[in-house]
């Protein structure tokens, strides 16, 4: 059996998850303050949406803090499927908050006669705007959300709050003008909707994960077109991939091999692996005793 590790420790910046935390606590505080005084439900779901981004970025941080803890005789792998638990975390606390805000747009629809004050809206949701465009600014600075899946959904988040906001200054604008009350809550289930696309592919993958399944981005059936037509290599069986952390996918197979395969042959397909498909940590059982005819993953 051949085992090789390839591990690229990636040293995350922390930065853009604090100012988001830091930058985001304060905005929530002052937003469910001034969405009671102005009695509008779209600035409670614009809060509560960014509720659960401040836990879904704490979340993530702490991930990212876990990430470069040294594996155990029991956590063999170590702590790095941390980040999929945090990533799924994530996705199911935004789907929470998105029910949260459909029942308060409901009864207010049905039961709200409260009035707006319109122009305290519209001030609100552009310090929002100006806050999430800030700390998103810092994740597209630090370039993590490009290859990660939690840096990728904190980031999506932010921006998805920036555009809630930018929705939420136009039901202002709209009730300033009109005294039409209904925009209020009609605004905030349309962000629930805006919540729930935005977030919906990052609870696929996160799921997929959780299932040990091929993460995203990584070409399975080219993997084993390319293990299979090795020139030392005559067959593959037991072909398996999955994701070690939301940026790490792992490999094993067997591999049932010319009697000339050496560590030359061993090399060349686990450095192919790492650099033309991402697989960080190979683990390969080559067979030199026997034939096997099928290809299977």
């Amino acid at each position: 059996m051949a085992h090789t590790h390839h591990h690229e420790i990636e040293q995350n910046n922390q930065t853009p998850y604090l100012i988001g935390i830091g930058l985001n606590l304060a905005f929530i505080i002052g937003e469910m303050i001034f969405a009671k005084l102005a009695g509008s439900t779209a600035l409670f779901a614009d809060a509560l949406h960014s509720v659960s981004d401040v836990a879904s970025l704490i979340l993530s941080w702490l991930a990212v803090l876990v990430f470069g803890l040294k594996a155990t005789r029991r956590r063999t792998y170590g702590f790095h499927n941390t980040t999929i638990l945090a990533s799924a975390i994530n996705a199911i606390l935004l789907l929470i908050a998105v029910g949260i805000i459909w029942f308060e747009a409901i009864d207010k629809l049905i039961n709200g006669k409260a009035h707006v004050d319109g122009d305290i809206v519209i001030w609100v949701a552009l310090v929002g705007i100006l806050v999430n465009f800030l700390a998103a600014h810092f994740f597209a600075k630090s370039g993590q959300q490009e290859h990660d899946l939690n840096a990728r959904g904190a980031y999506i988040h932010l921006l998805a709050d920036a555009g809630v906001s930018v929705g939420v200054v136009i039901s202002g604008v709209l009730i300033a003008l009109t005294g039409w009350n209904w925009i209020d809550p009609l605004v905030s289930a349309l962000i629930g909707i805006v919540i729930v696309v935005s977030s919906w592919d990052v609870f696929k993958q996160s799921l997929n994960l959780l299932l040990n399944g091929v993460p995203a981005g990584i070409d399975e059936a080219g993997i084993a077109d390319y293990l299979a037509n090795h020139a030392a290599v005559k067959s593959v069986h037991d072909l398996h991939i999955w994701g070690m952390s939301t940026t790490e996918a792992a490999l094993t197979a067997h591999l049932a091999v010319t009697p000339t395969f050496n560590d030359a042959d061993l090399d060349d397909i686990t450095e192919t692996l790492k650099h033309e498909f991402g697989i960080a940590h190979t683990t390969i059982q080559a067979e030199t005793h026997l034939e096997v005819n099928c290809n299977t993953i």
